[in-house]
């Protein structure tokens, strides 16, 4: 990490190293009355946002400075309204420390932190909820927010506002714009934006790509590292249906179905099975037919024509969602999303990645980082970025609370607890959070040693992956967890456990528990083995187990 010059209005330093736009205590609530319909997900830095097949604004995460948009500063770990856009938005992007929204009339309307007047607003004031970008009241196509900045497509220019220190508004200055100016020396009418960290990119009607702004790692992919405060053309490069700026990476999808990236690759956000940096754009190895894409923090993903998710990149935080924290220099499929995607974004920060998509039934699955960042004002994030009521990272998909699309699948997580292998089990009372009724006790010499057994139910009619969160080792007593005679105690204390249960099947995780020498008579423990469901993130089964030494 790298720091210059701080930003006007913001006690952040620089980071120049590599965004793309860009476990706690478990949090219990009732499942949702009524689900939601997505048409779209935009995963930011510690928020996302979505707009409904109504067309609404809903978003969540981190919200101290406003970036949800419901008038608090409350965070918000599971979707939230935002004020005044209950209908007619056509689009909503989330960043870094902003949100913005385009409605269906063309206007932009913005909320969140303003320090460098990324609002557009002519202010340096936060706002709570939206407020609209001067000049851009009707007649936008298209909407796209960089670090502390945004963009707009008008009619085929561009106009962009916010911090410019390293040019990225095109103006060819490098001075902050509180509202929308023009970029210069466009090579002719654009059909789509992208703006990344500090860097921004343009399609062109002629199916080329122009990049300017910050250019250190060679993301602008002109063969050079010098910033460019104009547009420039990227080198050898034709025949293009989309392009997506990362942190300082950039990716172009090719009419023939194929990407190519440009830029930083310390950890293969470039994906040609190096890590090697590129000023000029390479190929993405092993992918073909490729309908859109998403470059994010140091991660990049895409989705094929059969509905596919595929990412590659950094994976710290669980962000390509393939059940590691591995990073993979070329493309991985996401968990069970082989099929049944139709849009994804990729964001997240620094050992904060983020991935969020869309199915083809209107459900939103996001996975990553769910922890925050903290100590970069203005963001001091205490997680629940992922939507799913925890601040539990999930290294593969789960389901947004309420965002479960127009007809979900009727998800019932279940779990008995006994303490003989075959008999004696309590339970079978779905979403008893509480663990309730679903108790067993066992008493225990000091130095002796218990097993309690718990069966994992899956009694829907849908195949379903289940998350397992336990207590951890302490007070007088050593818990250990085993699954199909291995041992899984680090997965299920210290991170999440995920187990694919198929539809009315079942799973047996084995607690072990002994009493230490040193534990004196009469002391007790209560542990407990929660379960949720990665299909509906509201769905939620607990057991308990009662401990006694005699």
């Amino acid at each position: 990490m790298r720091f210059t010059t701080p930003r006007i209005g913001s006690s952040l330093a620089r980071i120049v190293t590599a965004l793309g736009l860009v476990a706690g205590v478990l949090i219990l609530a009732a499942p949702a009355s009524q689900a939601t319909n997505v048409a779209a997900v935009s995963a930011g830095a510690v928020t996302a946002c979505v707009r409904t097949a109504a067309d609404a604004a809903l978003c969540w995460g981190y919200n101290d400075v406003g970036m949800v948009g419901d008038g608090t500063r409350t965070d918000r770990r599971v979707p939230t309204a935002v004020n005044g856009l209950n209908t007619g938005i056509q689009d909503v992007q989330a960043a870094w420390d902003h949100t913005c929204a385009l409605t269906n009339s063309g206007g932009v309307k913005c909320w969140g932190h303003n320090g460098d007047g990324e609002l557009g607003d002519g202010s340096l004031m936060k706002r709570l909820e939206p407020v609209g970008v001067q000049g851009l009241n009707t007649g936008v196509d298209q909407i796209s927010l960089g670090f502390d900045s945004g963009c707009a497509l008008v009619a085929g220019n561009v106009k962009c506002w916010g911090y410019n220190g390293s040019g990225q508004l095109g103006d060819g200055t490098r001075t902050t714009r509180r509202t929308p100016v023009d970029v210069k020396g466009l090579p002719g009418p654009v059909t789509q934006i992208s703006a990344g960290w500090d860097h921004t990119c343009a399609l062109t009607a002629a199916n080329t790509v122009v990049c300017w702004g910050d250019n250190k790692f060679g993301e602008l992919g002109d063969g050079s590292r010098t910033d460019r405060l104009k547009p420039v053309a990227v080198s050898g490069l034709s025949g293009v249906a989309q392009v997506s700026a990362g942190y300082d990476q950039t990716c172009a999808l090719l009419t023939g179905g194929t990407v190519k990236c440009w830029g930083n690759n310390g950890t293969g956000e470039l994906g040609d099975g190096t890590t090697t940096q590129r000023k000029l754009p390479v190929a993405v190895s092993g992918l073909s037919n490729v309908d859109s894409i998403s470059a994010g923090f140091n991660h990049t993903c895409a989705v094929t024509n059969g509905g596919a998710a595929m990412c590659w990149g950094a994976n710290e935080s669980g962000e390509l969602g393939d059940g590691t924290t591995t990073d993979r220099h070329t493309p991985v499929t996401v968990y069970k999303s082989g099929s049944g995607v139709a849009q994804i974004s990729a964001g997240g920060f620094k050992k904060a990645g983020m991935t969020c998509l869309t199915t083809t039934g209107g459900a939103v699955q996001c996975f990553g980082a769910n922890h925050g960042v903290h100590g970069l004002a203005p963001i001091d994030s205490h997680g629940g970025q992922l939507g799913d009521g925890t601040k539990i990272e999930r290294l593969v998909p789960i389901t947004v609370r309420k965002l479960t699309g127009a007809s979900p699948a009727n998800y019932r997580p279940d779990l008995l607890i006994s303490k003989h292998k075959a008999a004696g089990f309590a339970g079978n009372g779905i979403y008893n959070s509480s663990g309730g009724n679903q108790t067993k006790a066992t008493a225990m010499a000091p130095g002796g040693t218990r097993h309690f057994f718990v069966k994992v139910q899956n009694d829907s009619g849908t195949a379903d992956t289940f998350f397992l969160v336990g207590s951890h080792t302490g007070h007088g007593f050593t818990i250990s967890y085993s699954s199909g005679g291995k041992v899984i105690k680090n997965d299920v204390t210290k991170g999440t456990y995920f187990v694919s249960v198929p539809a009315g099947g079942e799973r047996t995780v084995v607690i072990t528990v002994s009493a230490k020498n040193t534990t004196p008579s009469g002391v007790s423990r209560s542990l407990k083995l929660i379960v949720r469901s990665a299909g509906d993130s509201a769905k939620v089964d607990a057991v308990k187990g009662l401990l006694k030494t005699t």
